[in-house]
């Protein structure tokens, strides 16, 4: 199974919010700069996400993206629905679409199993949890020389993931 590139520039987007200090704003075309994302594909991932309710809009000079719940009450689960729009490992178990084998079909115990594993293990994991995991693994917060001039700059943190 393969997540989207919209879902994997979401959570680099996620953790570079969740690293900024309290208070502070982070710029998308600096995030778009830093992580190599097109500006106008981070704004379709923001448009994505606002309706969970996790992000914080200051327009204007000195405006920006913040986080508008802590990283610890942030699942996983919520935001992968909301950068991918189903997640279920196949069709037949999305609830609008009734699959014609459910009654004789021999594999679909498993599928069910997984996906209810892969909902549990997205479910427990937070965007807190996920930025102390990037801080602590080695190779996790391997930045470009460009990325670190930006960091130099701007006195943010950087985190990228592939």
């Amino acid at each position: 199974m393969r997540f989207s590139t919209r879902t994997r520039y979401g959570l680099r987007f996620l953790l570079r919010l969740a690293a900024q200090p309290p208070g502070s704003l982070l710029q998308l075309g600096q995030v778009a700069r830093e992580e190599r994302i097109s500006s106008g594909y981070l704004e379709q991932i923001v448009r994505a996400l606002k309706p969970l309710g996790i992000l914080k809009a200051v327009r204007g000079t000195g405006g920006g993206y913040a986080l508008a719940k802590p990283a610890a009450d942030i699942n996983m689960e919520d935001v992968f629905l909301h950068l991918e729009g189903e997640i279920a490992p196949v069709r037949c178990l999305t609830t609008n679409k009734p699959c014609t084998h459910e009654g004789q079909c021999s594999t679909r115990a498993f599928w069910q199993a997984l996906d209810r594993h892969m909902r549990e293990f997205l479910r427990s994991c937070t965007l807190q949890e996920m930025s102390e995991q990037c801080k602590t693994t080695p190779g996790a917060g391997a930045a470009s020389e460009e990325a670190a001039k930006g960091r130099a700059l701007s006195g943010g943190t950087y985190v990228e993931l592939h």
